[in-house]
């Protein structure tokens, strides 16, 4: 997290831009790894490491009236909620007076939506987890 003046990010500072879809997340959690392992020679000591599969996730949850707005979207679209792919989805992320700080993840297909709720609720959520066949690039910086 970056301070401003004192004032770090926060909720407030996200902007999110779905492929024109104007919908605001209730949340956003993104995430990417690489396989990594120690490779062995003679003895029991590492002698470097291997890499395997890159892997990027994506999870959002929307107010049931934003999901709403994507199944419109799909329909409009003329196409299936699961065969529905998004380009890229931006993340940026400003304070006052200060750069602005973008993040990109591209090439997503929802996997899995979720919904429900209980007596006290005083909103709906669904959430929705994508599978990401493309990449995860934070402030600029490319993965691998």
């Amino acid at each position: 997290m970056k301070k401003v003046n004192g004032k770090y990010y926060d909720w407030s500072s996200i902007d999110i831009n779905i492929d024109g879809l104007i919908v605001e997340p209730q949340e956003i959690t993104y995430d990417d790894e690489l396989e990594k392992e120690q490779v062995y020679g003679l003895g029991n000591k590492p002698r470097g490491y291997g890499t395997g599969n890159y892997k990027p996730n994506l999870k959002m949850s929307f107010l049931r009236e934003d999901y709403e707005e994507i199944l419109t979207y799909c329909k409009n679209k003329g196409i299936n909620f699961y065969k529905l792919v998004i380009d890229k989805i931006v993340v940026s992320y400003a304070d006052d007076g200060e750069e602005t700080v973008v993040d990109t993840i591209t090439k997503i297909t929802p996997a899995k939506r979720s919904g429900g709720g209980k007596q006290g609720d005083k909103n709906m959520l669904v959430d929705i987890e994508f599978i990401v066949f493309g990449e995860i690039i934070m402030n600029g910086v490319k993965p691998i």
